[in-house]
C-alpha cells in the first residue's frame, strides 16, 4: 500500500495539496509540530512508492481512549480514485479498538462533499458547534465508534 507515515521532507508537498484545495491555513511550523507530537498520527499517500509524489495526506490526533481526525486532503487531479478512503481506512486500522473508542472530527456545515464522504465511511453526526469558524459558519461534529468498524 502506498501509505505510509508523513516526513518533514513531505511538507512542501502537503502544503501545496492544502493551498491548493484553500480549506485550511496550517502552515509548514503547524506541521513540523504534529510531526513531532507523540500524541499524533500523520499519513501520507505516495503515488508511486519511493519517488517522493504525495498525493494526499492525514493527520489524527490520539487522545487517551479516543481519536479525532484533524485534517485529510486529496490533491484535486487525484480525488474521486479511492484515496481519501484509503487515507481514511490507514489511519482508523492504526487506532486499536482496544485502546481507542471513538474517532472524531469536525468539518464546515457548507462543506457537502467532505460531509457525504465522511457519512458513506461510518461516521455519524451528532452535534453543531454554532458559529465555530472565523466567518461564522457552523461546524458539524462526527465520530464513529472504533470496536463497530472493525465488526
Amino acid at each position: 500500500m502506498p501509505i505510509r507515515e508523513m516526513k518533514e521532507s513531505d511538507l512542501p508537498r502537503v502544503l501545496e495539496i492544502q493551498q491548493e484545495l484553500a480549506f485550511q491555513d496550517w502552515n509548514e511550523s503547524q506541521f513540523a509540530a504534529e510531526l513531532r507530537a507523540n500524541y499524533a498520527l500523520c499519513v501520507v499517500y505516495e503515488a508511486d512508492q519511493g519517488t517522493s509524489l504525495v498525493n494526499g495526506y492525514a493527520v489524527f490526533h490520539l487522545l487517551g481512549p479516543d481519536s479525532e481526525l484533524l485534517s485529510i486532503a486529496v490533491s484535486h487531479n487525484c480525488q474521486h480514485k479511492g484515496l481519501g478512503k484509503a487515507l481514511l481506512d490507514a489511519g482508523l486500522s492504526r487506532l486499536s479498538p482496544k485502546d481507542k473508542d471513538r474517532c472524531f472530527l469536525e468539518v464546515r456545515e457548507g462543506n457537502s462533499t467532505a460531509r457525504k464522504f465522511y457519512e458513506k465511511n461510518g461516521f455519524t453526526l451528532f452535534g453543531t458547534r454554532k458559529k465555530y469558524y472565523s466567518d461564522g459558519e457552523n461546524a458539524c461534529l462526527y465520530s464513529i465508534d472504533l470496536e463497530s468498524r472493525t465488526n
